[in-house]
């Protein structure tokens, strides 16, 4: 996760992504991401293993992990 600050850029309003999430994956002016407003915004490229997630997000994922290791253990032996 990254903390950017938004800027005017003409009519609109843009973020940067840093040099290094652009090579890791592998994103490039031009290339159409997906915005989604789910609790806060979710940007995910439209190419694969290259989506963003949102830090509230992450934390409900990690709070269900730990809430639910048992089940999931038992899951994972099957």
């Amino acid at each position: 996760m990254f903390t950017q600050k938004l800027y005017k850029n003409g009519n609109s309003v843009v973020v940067s992504i840093p040099k290094e999430y652009l090579k890791k994956y592998n994103l490039r002016d031009g290339t159409e991401v997906v915005v989604e407003d789910k609790d806060g915004i979710v940007v995910t490229s439209k190419k694969k293993n290259t989506a963003f997630i949102d830090s509230r997000f992450a934390r409900m994922v990690d709070e269900f992990i730990n809430d639910h290791e048992d089940v999931l253990a038992k899951l994972a032996k099957r």
